[in-house]
């Protein structure tokens, strides 16, 4: 850059201050388009990675429910209000409807689908809520779930798988009447073992518990009842 304005002094000495940006504006102007759109360029990307929206402090998606923003919020900032957290620091999300194995869904988003495993695999996924027989599709599709044995499950009841207990059976819980029941399909929450937040999954049980005696009755849970 130095030797432009080496240059440009050079050939405009002696020019008059109007002649001197003519002379600019004729021979460099290309070059004073670059650097602004240089400039534009990094000012845009601080402004964008300043003010990008910061990764939840915990999300939970439900499988194949019926998408409904309003529960889904309801229960995020109910949650969330537990812990003195702010509303969008707690992500709850039910669009994720897709078929799988021999379960066919009419005029299901299939791009769910992917969107469900590259977040499992991305480590953003700390709950999901899900029909026993998605539990069994994710789990041959390489999930792995956490063993709830090293959790204070609150009295809970607990899916097991094998030897070990992996989920919570939904429709037992304050959370069985936000969700429809699957015929013949047991409603599970479980827990990536990838996700980030083991802490936060911890408390989340203790949330459900709770549901039980208070948080239903709460103006944020009537709100989704009359939705």
């Amino acid at each position: 850059m130095g030797h432009y304005v080496r240059d440009i002094r050079e050939k405009t000495r002696g020019m008059s201050r109007r002649q001197r940006l003519e002379y600019i504006g004729t021979y460099y102007w290309y070059h004073i388009l670059g650097v602004c759109a240089a400039v534009f360029l990094v000012l845009f990307l601080a402004v964008h990675i300043g003010s990008g929206r910061k990764r939840p402090e915990f999300t939970c998606v439900m499988v194949n429910q019926e998408i409904d923003w309003n529960r889904d919020k309801a229960l995020g900032e109910a949650f969330a209000g537990t812990l003195g957290l702010e509303p969008g620091q707690v992500e709850m999300d039910s669009n994720f409807n897709f078929s799988y194995g021999t379960v066919r869904l009419e005029g299901a988003n299939e791009s769910s689908y992917e969107k469900l495993f590259f977040r499992w695999a991305n480590r953003e996924l700390d709950a999901v809520i899900l029909p026993e027989s998605c539990y069994r599709f994710c789990q041959e599709n390489g999930g792995i779930y956490r063993d709830l044995e090293a959790f204070d499950t609150c009295g809970l009841p607990l899916y097991r798988d094998g030897e070990s207990f992996t989920g919570v059976l939904v429709e037992e819980t304050g959370l069985g009447g936000l969700f429809e029941k699957p015929q013949d399909d047991p409603l599970l929450l479980v827990f990536p073992a990838e996700g980030r937040h083991e802490e936060m999954c911890k408390k989340f049980l203790e949330f459900v518990k709770t549901m039980d005696r208070e948080i239903l009755r709460t103006d944020q849970m009537q709100t989704v009842d009359g939705a």
